[in-house]
């Protein structure tokens, strides 16, 4: 499966109480940058895998940590959704 994220570019929570920023890489790993704007925050390594076109799985440590579907790419924005709730993330280089 080939889903719609652009790889090896950073993508950037679009939120204005939480961080998160990732980068995903052709070799299935994804780096991490998570937690609050003004408070603790940590960058973990995750993997990742495509079930299809238009979703991803985050896994960690002791596995499927997350799931984004919906995936799609309008301008410089990609839309997801991930436990219920739509999401969107800037996309950088």
């Amino acid at each position: 499966m080939n889903p719609h994220i652009p790889i090896d570019a950073r993508l950037q929570l679009v939120s204005d109480t939480h961080v998160e920023i990732y980068w995903f890489q052709a070799n299935g790993f994804v780096r991490a940058i998570q937690g609050k704007p003004e408070g603790p925050q940590c960058a973990p390594l995750f993997r990742y895998r495509a079930p299809s076109d238009d979703s991803i799985e985050l896994i960690g440590s002791e596995g499927i940590i997350g799931t984004w579907t919906g995936l799609r790419i309008e301008g410089n924005l990609l839309h997801a959704e991930r436990a219920g709730k739509a999401v969107a993330f800037r996309i950088g280089a």
